[in-house]
């Protein structure tokens, strides 16, 4: 059956499409200012132009894209200043959630932690190339971020830092730098410490490291922007 067939509803179809686009700019898989070829993507998905279109504009209002009228869409371009003013943002909404954690852990909850930090940790001694190192990093790093939110147990607040964690992963796989694969072992020793301080429940600890890995990230990517022009 075509991707695009009679499995999906409308609404299962249109979801489906988004996912995948945006899943593949978060990958990296569409350089910085690269242009996003509709009919190219329909064929791909064997789906019709509507629901590619509909993913497309999705993904405008939430600042991926850039959409063009009668020229096209691209991935969106932003200034070193404008993404290193988000993550000034980014790192107090994290900030929180960690510290929010660190309140309400169970012993179940430090456990899911450890278990997907060990993952990360596992990746310091492998031999991968960049991209993939970053692909898996850029994973396993998204399910830890995610379990602490889930942790906080405030989804009004979680669900607003969850975007902004896409929109960071946006940042980082458009610099076209390797600024996953550069600082894997040093992530994990960051989440080894955040986690630490949501076991020995220091509420104001968890912040502050929380809000260091945040600003360090910010750092990286940064100095492989500007080392780009």
């Amino acid at each position: 059956m075509a991707k695009g067939g009679s499995g999906f509803r409308r609404g299962g179809l249109a979801e489906h499409v988004y996912a995948h686009v945006k899943e593949q700019v978060l990958d990296g898989v569409y350089p910085r200012d690269n242009w996003l070829l509709v009919e190219q993507i329909a064929a791909s998905l064997e789906v019709s132009r509507q629901p590619v279109m509909d993913a497309l504009k999705r993904l405008s209002i939430e600042g991926f894209i850039t959409i063009i009228p009668q020229v096209g869409c691209r991935i969106r371009s932003y200034t070193v200043e404008e993404i290193t003013d988000f993550y000034r943002l980014f790192a107090e909404g994290e900030g929180l959630v960690a510290e929010l954690a660190a309140e309400r852990a169970s012993e179940q909850d430090v456990l899911t932690l450890q278990v997907i930090s060990a993952q990360i940790g596992a990746l310091t001694g492998q031999s991968l190339p960049a991209a993939e190192l970053s692909r898996q990093y850029r994973n396993l790093n998204r399910r830890l971020h995610f379990e602490i939110r889930r942790i906080a147990r405030s989804s009004p607040l979680t669900e607003v830092v969850e975007t902004l964690g896409d929109r960071s992963d946006f940042f980082i796989a458009t610099a076209d730098a390797p600024v996953f694969a550069e600082r894997v072992r040093t992530a994990h020793d960051e989440h080894t410490d955040i986690i630490q301080a949501i076991i020995a429940r220091q509420p104001q600890q968890a912040r502050a490291m929380m809000q260091r890995h945040i600003a360090a990230t910010s750092e990286r990517l940064r100095a492989a922007l500007e080392a780009a022009h």
